[in-house]
């Protein structure tokens, strides 16, 4: 624990002993004496310090014969090191991130997420909790016998010899039973018992053997025997069947059997056990005669004591009351924090066909596919709460014949598609192919195409209910209009011909514009009913426009409940998992980044590092603007900077899409024809940099594309119709939720200097379009296991590093940095109890946890993270001493109520 009532080491409780302080009624006596009226404010007394009077008194505690009962056993439990095993290959916290982190906040969840597990192990652990569970190397019944008594056997042998046969090899009984067929009556289950006929036979020597035969015909060969001289008891068992018994036999295996009726069960059970007492009776007048050993070593004794020991009873069951006990919540199984998923679910796309189909080869040899190139984006939407409950999984499944018709169109060092890039050979030109992940695939074996076009995405859905809802949308090359693009796919007229016209068209756009986007159709489907069936497909003419129409067209997807874990599987942040093997290209599965509620029920502990940041234009409003004369049909062109200098480059930290390399510089929105309002849909994944600061970034670039093209002038496929900026940090914390940007027509050196239309740049002056009115809308979403959007979380941490590099820092603040942890978000509380409980221990965050049923999560922080320190003699109080000599103060009326009420309730439960 780090958290500390001193700045000094920690130590274990010292306290003075309470026999310098006056006692009580010596108290009371001086205040009688001095005066009658007055009030008298007792001394605090501190708490008694155990250890201290143990080294006092240890020569007298050596010698005292209960000296168990006060001292502490040595070896009660030990501290063990337990390295941590994720799910993945490797580590998911980069390799500089310690060195790049400067943050008290992220270098405290980094360590948490890298340092190895401290376990504490009990010696005598299974002697805790319900007293039925104590270790016992005996299988004991749960009913006790009947007991037999002389009168009532001489009683049932006159009313029914039959019971045990007067004669020797004649019957004694018979009927029907059911028999399991296993040894183990852990194992044997309803199906597994079978109807059989038994039939009890005493054979020449007095011994007894239970038959059982398929019918009720005796002088066949039995199907098998239980041979009762080695039956040691005979006892109820009703946890798998009602009205069954087992049979104990001396090598601790048993035979599980099952009557009709209670009657008959129970008539079973006393005649077998009126066998069982005669035979240990004769086992005893054997021994007596002389007839056992020739050693003698063994006496009518051992056996008798041998054989209660073997059957001996539980005596808690004569109390019937004890059975209704339920102590299931007692010492519950505590386990590692963990990685934990909703309903993982495993969507495969296997082809995407519209009714227009032709050769797109120059030679026309070679398949027929669709004659453009589509793009599909699948996620999952909530329609019971209106929210998005998934990042976009990108898929393509283009014939790669239809692939080559994008690939001249690089008028630029980089061919984007929808936000990946593809440079020349493959690359974007850099040498760095991998961005954040430089280094780390070849390490951990990742094959290079393993996600060049992934087909197959995981899914995963915490709060599951029947109005959850998987979307697809489908894309393609920027052509024109929306309602001139989908016409040819609408009609019925001769196919062949038209799809040579799209053909045509779909080439000469393809090589001119191939790296912009255009919305096409969509369809949907109840999450996860989409089990190998086609989705119906609907386009739409315009936004605005609520006439849907629908197409020819077929989307085959695949879904099944996945298990875990899969194989080939890499997660968000691509790191293969344990179980990856790289079969092929395309091959991997990708694990879709899913939204969790912010709800502290759906919410768990972190353990992995994770760092994305997803933007998401959503409107631009250009229908007032006079800084241009162009600006219809307008690209959005996002990076990420560290920098507002001239000759500042893009970060390559944007994920890219299928076909393009892992980590792209820049991303491109889908454009809409003529539009100078247009709104976007898209979203654009970035993994953020360890440490961020200030002049860290989002940069928009606008762009009028044009759509024709021009031969009489220079053929100019975009010009820059604007630049808008947001920068990520505010206050130490990520900027989230929706915010509306000013758009400048220039973008000079040092543009973070001004954030509005109202501030004036200190250098060149910017100019606003529309006279700085906040004409872009966008929104970002962080998931960091790393970043905290919690104000009050992020002011003390913020606060104890200050504390930690300055001693002008103020205590006092501190304090009220302590109590403003009351009004924490609960889900925040728990995504980073861990990081938390390791900074300090509060009544509040225990007492939140118990509220929310999650105390689960305090149990494994005891047991593999919390490290105790050792114990020393120095001068410096703990949290945990100053606790207990303020129990007193913080009890009292006049405190604060919410933590007294919550300090009592953590008492009473733990």
């Amino acid at each position: 624990m780090q958290g500390r009532a001193g700045k000094g080491p920690k130590r274990e409780m010292v306290i003075e002993s309470p026999q310098q302080y006056k006692s009580l009624a010596e108290i009371e006596e001086e205040v009688e004496v001095g005066s009658q009226v007055a009030a008298v404010k007792p001394k605090v007394i501190e708490p008694l310090d155990y250890e201290s009077v143990l080294l006092q008194r240890k020569t007298q505690i050596i010698s005292d014969v209960m000296r168990d009962m006060l001292q502490f056993p040595m070896d009660d439990f030990q501290i063990s090191t337990l390295r941590r095993q994720g799910r993945t290959l490797f580590s998911t916290v980069p390799e500089a991130a310690e060195k790049e982190a400067h943050s008290l906040f992220v270098q405290e969840c980094i360590k948490t997420y890298k340092s190895d597990w401290l376990v504490v192990n009990y010696k005598y652990e299974e002697y805790s909790g319900d007293f039925r569970q104590l270790p016992n190397k005996v299988l004991r019944p749960e009913k006790l016998a009947a007991h037999l008594f002389e009168v009532d056997e001489d009683v049932e042998k006159d009313e029914d010899t039959a019971s045990l046969g007067s004669q020797k090899g004649g019957v004694s009984k018979h009927g029907w039973l059911y028999k399991g067929n296993m040894n183990s009556a852990i194992s044997v289950t309803m199906r597994s018992f079978k109807r059989r006929y038994f039939h009890l036979a005493q054979l020449g020597d007095g011994s007894y053997n239970l038959n059982f035969y398929k019918d009720e015909n005796t002088s066949k060969e039995p199907k098998g025997t239980i041979f009762l001289d080695s039956c040691v008891g005979v006892v109820q068992n009703i946890k798998v069947r009602r009205f069954a018994f087992e049979l104990k036999m001396q090598d601790k295996s048993t035979f599980l059997l099952a009557a009709d009726s209670e009657a008959e069960m129970e008539e079973w059970i006393g005649t077998l056990n009126k066998i069982l007492h005669s035979g240990f009776e004769q086992a005893v007048q054997e021994k007596r005669n002389g007839d056992l050993h020739d050693g003698g070593a063994v006496t009518a004794r051992d056996i008798e004591c041998k054989l209660k020991r073997e059957a001996r009873l539980k005596l808690f069951t004569l109390d019937p009351d004890t059975q209704k006990l339920d102590l299931s919540g007692i010492e519950p199984d505590v386990r590692q924090f963990e990685e934990k998923f909703g309903k993982r679910v495993l969507v495969s796309c296997q082809d995407l066909s519209f009714n227009l189909q032709g050769c797109v080869a120059e030679n026309e040899e070679g398949p027929t596919t669709n004659v453009e190139p589509f793009y599909v984006v699948l996620s999952l939407f909530d329609v019971q709460n209106g929210r998005k409950i998934s990042a976009d999984f990108h898929v393509d499944l283009n014939h790669p014949l239809v692939r080559q018709m994008t690939s001249g169109s690089s008028h630029k060092q980089e061919v984007h598609i929808n936000g990946g890039g593809v440079g020349v050979g493959g690359g974007d030109g850099d040498g760095d192919d991998d961005g954040p992940l430089a280094g780390r695939r070849q390490a951990s074996g990742l094959p290079a195409d393993a996600l060049q076009y992934p087909r197959h995405g995981v899914f995963s859905v915490t709060c599951p209910h029947p109005e959850i809802f998987l979307v697809a949308r489908m894309e393609k090359v920027l052509q024109g209009g929306i309602t001139h693009c989908t016409e040819p796919y609408m009609k019925s007229s001769d196919s062949a011909k038209m799809a040579q016209k799209v053909l045509k068209n779909a080439k000469t756009a393809c090589s001119r514009l191939g790296q912009y986007r255009m919305p096409f159709a969509w369809a949907a489907s109840v999450a996860p009913d989409v089990t190998s069936k086609p989705l119906q497909i609907f386009t739409k003419s315009h936004f605005s426009s609520s006439i849907l129409q629908s197409s020819d067209s077929n989307l085959e997807l695949a879904d099944s409940s996945l298990v875990f874990p899969p194989a080939d599987c890499v997660t968000s942040s691509y790191v293969p998992v344990r179980t990856f093997e790289g079969a092929g290209p395309g091959s991997a599965l990708l694990e879709v980044e899913e939204f969790v509620p912010c709800i502290a029920k759906c919410s768990q502990p972190f353990t992995i590092y994770k760092n994305h940041l997803y933007v998401y234009p959503k409107h631009l409003k250009y229908d007032g603007q006079k800084s241009f004369a162009k600006a219809r049909n307008i690209a959005v062109c996002i990076e990420f900077k560290d920098s507002d200098e001239d000759e500042a480059q893009p970060v390559k930290c944007i994920y890219g899409h299928p076909g393009a390399p892992l980590f792209t510089k820049q991303a491109y929105a889908t454009v809409l024809h003529h539009q100078q309002n247009p709104e976007f849909y898209d979203e654009i994944k970035i993994e953020l940099p360890t440490q961020l600061h200030e002049k860290h970034h989002l940069l928009f670039t606008f762009y009028h594309v044009s759509c024709e093209s021009n031969s009489k002038k220079k053929d100019l496929v975009e010009a820059p119709v604007g630049s808008a900026w947001l920068p990520l940090l505010r206050d130490g914390r990520v900027i989230m939720n929706e915010q509306l940007l000013p758009v400048a027509a220039n973008l000079p050196t040092g543009y973070l200097g001004s954030q509005d239309g109202i501030n004036k740049h200190s250098g060149s002056e910017i100019k606003w379009v529309d006279g700085g009115k906040p004409l872009f809308r966008v929104s970002t979403h962080l998931v960091s296991t790393v970043y905290t959007q919690d104000q009050h979380l992020h002011n003390f941490f913020h606060h104890c590093q200050i504390m930690e590099t300055s001693e002008q820092a103020s205590e006092g603040e501190l304090v009220k940095y302590l109590k403003s942890l009351h009004a924490m978000e609960g889900h925040v509380m728990v995504n980073f109890l861990p990081t938390i409980l390791n900074q300090l221990v509060m009544v509040h965050v225990v007492a939140q946890c118990h509220e929310e049923g999650l105390e689960h999560y305090l149990r494994s922080y005891i047991k593999y993270v919390f490290k105790p320190d050792a114990y020393s003699s120095t001068d410096v109080k703990t949290v945990h001493e100053e606790l207990a000599k303020a129990m007193t103060a913080i009890l009292k009326p006049s405190t604060d109520f919410l933590t007294s009420n919550k300090l009592l309730k953590v008492i009473s439960v733990t």
